[in-house]
């Protein structure tokens, strides 16, 4: 994201939980973690607060990389980071660095995250950041990442949506700045493409009111609507949100990653 695009004042955020389940977390990722930070630390992304040493992690776009370099220091050497990617030109950057860096717990696949190249029940943690959003069929995704995240593992996305209605137009400008913008919807039904596909205990645990530079700002609202906008204390304007869900124990025939018509009732 560009330096151009700002996030004010934190909104919401779920204090000493990384998943916003509870005190501990989510299902089997509920012991063993502590989220408390000395005072003065900075604290980590919440994608990176659910990790645990030995997990098996993917992200769906990995980029460059940089995120499952990240997330292969806090797994260790007894876990494993698998990146999906279609673009070659970025996969080639992120390999780079593996051989550069000589990281052994971390790979990068080519592929379309509509059909993640990997067995269903792999992983552990499913995380995406920034990606969700420019996917023309995001049901389809949503369903891949429930395919791939094995039963009691956990879902994390990072994204734009909406509370209250954004002219489309604005979007559009602010998805010059980051592309994901421009995909964002309502936060109901952002949500709903997790809750639809299976993954239960959806929380969302973060949230911070995104400020576009006052140009884009003032070409689409009013004057009265651009202060709304950058207040904390409106629901009007864009927010970055992560949003984290759990896969549960056993699967539904409507949730069953194996059943195509699970959506077409």
């Amino acid at each position: 994201m560009e330096e151009k695009i700002k996030t004010v004042e934190q909104k919401t955020q779920v204090e000493n939980s990384a998943c916003g389940c509870g005190s501990g977390g989510c299902g089997s990722h509920s012991h063993g973690h502590s989220h408390h930070h000395a005072h003065g630390e900075m604290e980590m992304p919440v994608r990176f607060q659910i990790l645990r040493k030995g997990d098996r992690v993917v992200e769906f776009g990995s980029g460059t990389g940089n995120d499952c370099l990240a997330a292969a220091q806090v797994v260790g050497p007894t876990g494993k980071v698998i990146g999906i990617e279609i673009s070659e030109k970025n996969l080639n950057i992120s390999r780079e660095y593996v051989d550069k860096l000589r990281i052994s717990n971390v790979e990068f696949r080519q592929g379309d995250i509509q059909n993640a190249p990997l067995p269903k029940e792999y992983a552990d943690i499913v995380f995406a950041n920034c990606v969700f959003n420019l996917q023309q069929n995001k049901q389809k995704v949503a369903d891949e990442m429930y395919r791939v995240t094995d039963h009691h593992g956990l879902v994390c996305i990072s994204d734009f949506v909406t509370i209250q209605p954004v002219p489309e137009a604005l979007k559009k400008d602010g998805g010059e700045l980051a592309g994901c913008i421009a995909g964002a919807e309502n936060i109901e039904d952002f949500i709903e493409y997790f809750r639809k596909t299976g993954f239960v205990n959806l929380e969302v645990v973060e949230m911070n009111k995104v400020h576009l530079p006052d140009d884009i700002f003032k070409k689409h609202l009013t004057e009265e609507q651009v202060e709304n906008y950058k207040s904390i204390n409106s629901d009007e304007g864009i927010f970055s949100i992560t949003l984290v869900g759990e896969k549960p124990e056993t699967c539904s025939a409507e949730t069953c990653c194996c059943n195509p018509d699970k959506h077409k009732n």
